[in-house]
């Protein structure tokens, strides 16, 4: 008689399983560009959408400490700022993907980076779950008057491909 406590019952179950636990891990993915939030269902998270990836987050938002946050809706515009205030870049991403956020373009005579990139939960449900919603969060300090092309691009820090995404904006310094 088979016993549930049998090791070899066990062994034969477990290997039975071992694919779907690893399709399960590495989920369903086409190779190209990192998966969106899964959480999100509106139309422009489709994986084909042109603007899959980027977070349908609020545009960039100036506070009382002279803060500027510019988000992924934010590409191709241009924001004015006084010296000496910060600049925060906060892009959507999903954690797991290999992909990754980094500045690629930045005149640093008119803005600085500040510290290194941080990596928060892009929901609350969501922290520290692999392969959940994040957002990637660069600082920057307007250091000297001037215009900054800020060129954000996501890509794998691994290879020499192109990346999947690009986000330019345009920083004048007063």
């Amino acid at each position: 008689m088979l016993s549930l406590r049998s090791p070899r019952w066990l062994r034969s179950y477990s290997v039975a399983l071992l694919p779907f636990g690893l399709l399960a891990c590495s989920g369903c993915h086409d190779g190209g560009a990192p998966p969106v939030n899964s959480a999100d269902t509106s139309p422009a998270s489709s994986p084909n959408a042109p603007d899959a990836g980027f977070a349908s987050a609020p545009t960039a938002t100036a506070s009382a400490a002279q803060q500027t946050v510019v988000h992924a809706d934010d590409d191709g515009k241009s924001f004015d700022v006084p010296r000496g205030s910060i600049v925060t870049v906060s892009l959507a991403s999903n954690a797991g993907t290999g992909y990754r956020w980094v500045p690629t373009k930045v005149d640093a005579g008119v803005l600085a980076q500040q510290g290194d990139r941080t990596v928060e939960s892009s929901s609350a449900g969501a922290t520290g779950v692999p392969g959940g919603p994040t957002n990637e969060v660069y600082h920057f300090t307007a250091v000297s008057p001037g215009t900054a092309s800020l060129e954000m691009s996501l890509k794998r820090p691994f290879g020499s491909g192109e990346p999947a995404r690009t986000l330019r904006v345009t920083v004048n310094v007063h």
